[in-house]
């Protein structure tokens, strides 16, 4: 296994091993730099992450994460880590064991860095102990074995329906698809996104306007290679989002393939017409 994308993986294992060995408190702490509540569990996994981190990797790194923002230690870092120490925190917080980390790593050679950029990415499952991982040699591997990706996709579509704006999609993309895909909302975006690259649903969506560049940058450079393809809702090429500072993400569209994107496309022009 590639040096970097096994030391990615190690540190996700020991944030996830925090979070399972007992029930962490889950008393708020403060407002993260994306506005939402940080909890005990949140900043102590990004810590377990941070500093972990800071012990393995050599080379001078950027530190994008979803509870503190940018950290930076160094003039002229080589690297940008982009993290989300828990991505399924109201899961973990109920015990529902759909939960995830992800960190994301890209060279920093001047310029801005998108997720297309991205080298080495893992997003960890936190309660079944799986990890997909990827880097440029070995491609997208599932706990340490070359990933499979089903044919066709399972008629499953997941994401995000809690309002009625976040579903309103949904009947426009049956009538453009010609019949109706089951709908799932799990609660980590990370790991939606890596089962449409592996063809265990057709397609993710998130019209919310509350995802971030850090929830989903690992996850999408891991779909992406295994096939499947990603766009924002106004039409730009989801790995170009930048990398060095937090993003909000408007809307997000995830297709098992060209063909499933360009259906959730049609479905999401004619539901905001």
């Amino acid at each position: 296994m590639n040096a970097l994308k096994e030391t990615l993986v190690d540190v996700a294992r020991k944030a996830a091993e925090y979070l399972t060995e007992a029930r962490r408190p889950s008393t708020v702490i403060k407002t993260n730099s994306s506005g939402d509540t940080s909890k005990v569990f949140d900043l102590e996994s990004e810590n377990i992450i941070f500093e972990e981190l800071r012990k393995r990797i050599k080379d001078c790194f950027l530190f994008v994460s979803e509870e503190s923002g940018v950290r930076r230690f160094c003039e002229e870092p080589e690297w940008v880590f982009v993290v989300d120490p828990v991505d399924g925190s109201m899961n973990y917080d109920a015990q529902i064991p759909w939960v995830s980390i992800s960190i994301a790593a890209a060279p920093l050679r001047g310029g801005e860095p998108t997720i297309g950029d991205v080298s080495h990415a893992v997003v960890y499952d936190v309660f079944r102990k799986i990890d997909y991982s990827y880097d440029l040699r070995e491609g997208v591997t599932v706990s340490g074995v070359p990933a499979s990706r089903r044919s066709k996709p399972s008629g499953v579509v997941l994401g995000y329906f809690e309002t009625p704006d976040s579903y309103k999609i949904i009947p426009y993309y049956w009538a453009v698809r010609g019949a109706r895909a089951s709908l799932r909302s799990l609660g980590s975006a990370a790991l939606d996104i890596v089962y449409v690259g592996l063809g265990n649903a057709e397609a993710f969506i998130d019209t919310r306007a509350k995802l971030r560049n850090v929830d989903v940058a690992a996850a999408l450079k891991i779909a992406s290679a295994l096939g499947a393809k990603a766009k924002l809702c106004n039409g730009l090429n989801a790995l170009s989002v930048p990398l060095k500072e937090i993003v909000r993400i408007e809307c997000l569209l995830v297709g098992y393939d060209e063909d499933y994107l360009s259906k959730l496309g049609r479905a999401y022009l004619e539901s905001r017409t």
